[in-house]
């Protein structure tokens, strides 16, 4: 058994992020410069209440990898969808509003905060 040297989490994203749905521009400001991908639903901190709720102990490269598909699997939506590409100066935005790991109950407003800035900024579908 090989012994985890790395946290958790980014077993997660390694395994996740060729499917990321990332869009060309970023959602509030439409330049195509310096793309970051935001989840609303902070994946550490998810990751981090999935293991707790189910008591796991995760001590091995195996086991996290067995996990990650697991949480993978049954987290497709906050994975993958309720996201969005955002340029660095707008993430950084949204995070000094919501802090580093915003809480999970944040992921609405985080939302509506960046369809509101997109309104600011004259783009509107």
């Amino acid at each position: 058994m090989a012994e985890l040297k790395r946290y958790f989490v980014k077993y997660i994203r390694d395994a996740s992020k060729a499917r990321y749905p990332k869009g060309s521009e970023c959602r509030i400001c439409g330049t195509d410069e310096a793309l970051e991908f935001h989840h609303y639903s902070t994946i550490s901190v998810l990751a981090n209440t999935w293991v707790r709720a189910r008591k796991l102990s995760i001590d091995t490269a195996e086991d996290a990898v067995q996990y990650r598909d697991e949480f993978i699997a049954e987290h497709q939506y906050e994975l993958y969808e309720d996201a969005v590409t955002l340029c660095k100066e707008h993430h950084a935005g949204l995070h000094r509003i919501y802090g580093k790991n915003p809480r999970l109950g944040t992921a609405a407003k985080q939302a509506r905060w960046v369809e509101k800035q997109r309104i600011n900024n004259g783009l509107v579908d």
